[in-house]
């Protein structure tokens, strides 16, 4: 089973966002494997969605969040 997974800041997306970026994600990953011969792998794809503590994200060498 494919896995994306996403590391954000507590509270950066909305769930409304974070839907889109799922959404967005899961059909990237499948045009893939279409293109490459794999079929169509949509039902397989999971996306994870991760946030981290105030102070666990660190962006260009800046702690974020």
């Amino acid at each position: 089973m494919p896995t994306i997974r996403v590391t954000v800041p507590k509270s950066a997306w909305s769930i409304e966002e974070k839907a889109k970026i799922v959404s967005n994600l899961t059909t990237s990953l499948a045009d893939v494997a279409k293109t490459s011969g794999k079929g169509d792998i949509t039902q397989y794809v999971n996306v994870h969605i991760e946030e981290t503590a105030e102070g666990g994200y660190a962006m260009g060498g800046q702690v974020v969040g």
